[in-house]
């Protein structure tokens, strides 16, 4: 039947209710599909905010100290800013001048010298100007041969532990480091912003150019005091030089572990991003202990080639 002054259908109580359940279903469906701005929402974020400016030094090679309050301890402590540094670390002579005790464990660490088990202390705090970063667990380890490097005593190497928590921001042209909470942040113009891979290291991608050349992925090490340093299989398998023309110079270098023997170079060109650096000093050693993960990586990029440089 048709309502004559509308000309549509009337409908039973039972087709009615029917129809005004299918109508309510319809709408909800179009609310949800039909029209998808009034069912989204989105939770941002609050914006990263500037938490502690902490000044710095340069040493030989471009690595970056900070002084630093250690526990409850009255004196400031030097450590080495080290995104190459799988975690936070003490010396162990600091340890035995400030009368702590670390807990043996079974975990090791891989220096390009060697692998060695480490100690630990745990949960302590580390002091920053305006901030206190606490639940920290440092391995400790023997930094003599970093303290006879540099001239003056290394009490620690801060690394992943810390920076994984925080954006951190390195201004050399200011000599500080400022830290931010975690949040949105808007970048300043100019330079290149690289996307590194982490997993507890940086990994970039590079370019390397002599008798080849080759791209492949380099570890980002603040705390390597060299512009390059390559892997002997690296090197043999990209056959990267010709061993007619130039050979490498033997040497000795130290680094965490002791001493090794390495060789000493030049690559013609090492291009990062949209920057090219000609004629940069290279290191090429035996990997023993394959710290630089060939064959998926390639060796380390140093903090003397990119020191001049205001990163993140």
């Amino acid at each position: 039947m048709q309502n004559i002054k509308t000309g549509l259908p009337i409908l039973s109580k039972d087709a009615y209710a029917m129809f005004s359940k299918t109508l309510f279903i319809a709408t909800l469906i179009f609310l949800f599909t039909g029209n998808k701005a009034w069912a989204q929402e989105e939770f941002i974020s609050p914006p990263s905010h500037l938490l502690s400016t902490v000044p710095f030094r340069v040493l030989n090679g471009g690595i970056v100290v900070v002084r630093l309050k250690f526990g409850n301890y009255a004196d400031s402590l030097n450590f080495i800013f080290d995104t190459g540094s799988g975690g936070i670390s003490l010396d162990s002579s600091t340890c035995d001048r400030l009368q702590i005790k670390p807990k043996p464990s079974d975990k090791t660490i891989r220096g390009i010298a060697g692998i060695r088990n480490v100690s630990f202390v745990y949960n302590e705090t580390i002091h920053l100007p305006s901030l206190t970063v606490d639940s920290l667990n440092f391995h400790v380890n023997d930094y003599s041969i970093l303290t006879s490097v540099y001239g003056e005593n290394i009490d620690g190497i801060i690394g992943y532990s810390f920076l994984n928590r925080y954006i951190v921001k390195i201004d050399y042209d200011s000599s500080k480091i400022y830290v931010f909470s975690k949040g949105p942040m808007k970048y300043p113009k100019g330079g290149y912003l690289s996307h590194p891979f982490i997993i507890s290291l940086p990994v970039e991608t590079a370019t390397v150019r002599d008798n080849t050349n080759i791209t492949g992925r380099f570890y980002f090490d603040t705390g390597a005091g060299l512009c390059l340093l390559l892997s002997t299989d690296f090197v043999s398998d990209s056959l990267l030089f010709n061993s007619k023309k130039r050979k490498p110079v033997a040497t000795l270098a130290q680094g965490l572990g002791g001493k090794t023997d390495m060789r000493q170079t030049t690559v013609k060109d090492f291009r990062f991003g949209p920057y090219h650096f000609r004629n940069v000093p290279a290191y090429i050693f035996d990997d023993e202990y394959n710290i630089t993960s060939y064959p998926s990586l390639g060796g380390l990029i140093g903090n003397d080639l990119l020191g001049g440089s205001t990163s993140y």
